[in-house]
């Protein structure tokens, strides 16, 4: 191979050269590398269509807005409402549930779901209350009480009433009563002697005005039995095992009520008043004057708002015997519930919340003119202030801060049914079948006969 050597002339040409293509290299534009296709986003997947069945015993109209309501927010979900008559719903639900058949969700009357929870007949809520972060004390406390059996939550408190002495004013003032002096309740005695003085006779010796019937029969009130009882002091229940319907103070409230009646003229004399009452919608004894006092629920001021616009009348607290200064009361009224067996509870818990918001308890608050369970919404100024009455809302619905509950019992509607409802316990005494001592030691008999034979039969 010949080589030479390069002059110096050349070797900066060559150089040159070179650099010019290094230089044109580097300033060509790099071929752009190809994009990775853009990944397209997944369609959600299609929420699966839901049916959900409701049961309740009224509340209808509310109801049906809240599954409107929900049904535009959550369109694969369909609730199908199904009513029934007071009384009807619960031994049907039992039958559903040992079926395998049961709806998903209910309102059930509170004081019963201890006993269809401790029959197996409900579903606990604790994960419900867990998940959605409900909190017992955003509830008035008796209504959270009865939601509650065997430490496990089997229902969320809905809404609530209590119990009040309503006096007519009129009445009061035509006898020189001040009419604006709630009656002596604190004083059994003294309620004793205004009863009769505002019992008036007519000409042929019937009764034209009766003064007062402190008991809840023949339509002269609603949930005095109770209320009178827990003035009293009395209980009945001793403990989750043992009846207590031998209490002495319960001795001492029938004699009361009964003293009370035969003052007035007997449970025959105010049968026969009342059987001549009208039994059209709206009618109230109280409101069309012919009943100078009773214990009754805070529903009637919508009642009277409607049907006795001119009425005047007095509500207040009932007062614990001998006390002046305090007070008792009645928490009654409803709760959601999920039965036993029912098998799709992710969308009913998602239902079961939304009918639990604060818009709820106070959209049915307001329609109703209830008390709704949610403090807030209870005490919120747009519920206060949608009431006919606004004062005596206020003081009902603060009430419920002091109110009692009925016994949280597998055996309260047998308590109930000894001691409310006509033809048993009460009205054995009133009708002088039996007396007070006779007439509670044959309840105690019969409650904790049935209180045993549940104890039985769970096998504790």
């Amino acid at each position: 191979m010949i080589s030479r050597a390069l002059s110096r002339r050349e070797f900066l040409r060559v150089c040159a050269g070179t650099m010019g293509a290094m230089l044109a290299a580097g300033c060509a534009p790099i071929p752009a590398t190809p994009a990775p296709e853009e990944a397209v986003p997944e369609a959600p997947p299609a929420k699966v269509a839901v049916t959900l069945q409701f049961w309740a015993e009224g509340f209808s109209e509310w109801v049906e807005g809240r599954i409107d309501a929900y049904k535009e927010l959550n369109p694969e979900v369909t609730v199908e409402f199904v009513t029934f008559k007071w009384g009807e719903m619960t031994p049907k639900l039992l039958t559903a549930s040992a079926g395998g058949t049961p709806p998903d969700i209910v309102i059930q009357d509170r004081f019963r779901v201890a006993g269809w929870a401790g029959r197996g007949g409900a579903t606990p809520l604790d994960d419900f209350v867990a998940q959605y972060n409900v909190k017992p004390e955003d509830y008035w406390s008796a209504t959270w009480a009865e939601a509650v059996w065997a430490g496990h939550v089997y229902a969320i408190p809905f809404e609530t009433d209590g119990r009040f002495i309503f006096w007519n004013k009129e009445i009061f003032e035509a006898e020189g009563l001040d009419p604006d002096t709630p009656p002596p309740s604190q004083d059994w005695e003294a309620m004793i002697d205004l009863a009769i003085q505002l019992t008036k006779q007519a000409a042929d010796g019937s009764v034209d005005v009766m003064g007062f019937i402190p008991c809840q029969t023949l339509g002269y009130g609603n949930g005095g039995d109770y209320v009178y009882a827990w003035a009293n002091g009395a209980k009945y229940m001793k403990d989750e095992r043992t009846a207590w319907m031998d209490n002495p103070k319960l001795v001492e409230t029938l004699q009361w009520e009964f003293d009370c009646v035969e003052a007035v003229g007997g449970i025959e004399k105010a049968s026969e008043f009342s059987s001549g009452w009208p039994t059209v919608a709206g009618f109230s004894p109280f409101g069309a004057g012919k009943l100078a006092m009773m214990v009754n629920g805070d529903w009637n001021l919508s009642t009277f708002a409607k049907y006795y616009p001119d009425l005047k009348f007095g509500m207040a607290p009932w007062r614990m015997r001998g006390k002046e200064d305090e007070y008792t009361g009645f928490a009654g009224g409803f709760c959601w519930a999920v039965p036993a067996g029912a098998k799709q509870l992710e969308p009913t818990f998602e239902f079961l919340n939304f009918l639990n918001s604060y818009e709820s308890h106070l959209d049915a608050g307001i329609r109703y003119q209830v008390i709704p369970c949610l403090k807030k919404a209870a005490l919120s100024d747009e519920l206060i202030n949608s009431s006919p009455y606004p004062e005596l809302r206020r003081m009902a619905n603060e009430s419920m801060e002091y109110a009692n509950f009925r016994p949280v019992t597998p055996v309260a509607e047998e308590i109930q049914d000894l001691w409310t409802y006509p033809g048993t316990g009460r009205d054995w005494v009133l009708y002088g079948k039996k007396t007070p001592e006779e007439a509670c030691k044959d309840m105690q008999e019969i409650v904790q006969k049935a209180l045993d034979e549940y104890w039985a039969s769970v096998g504790a």
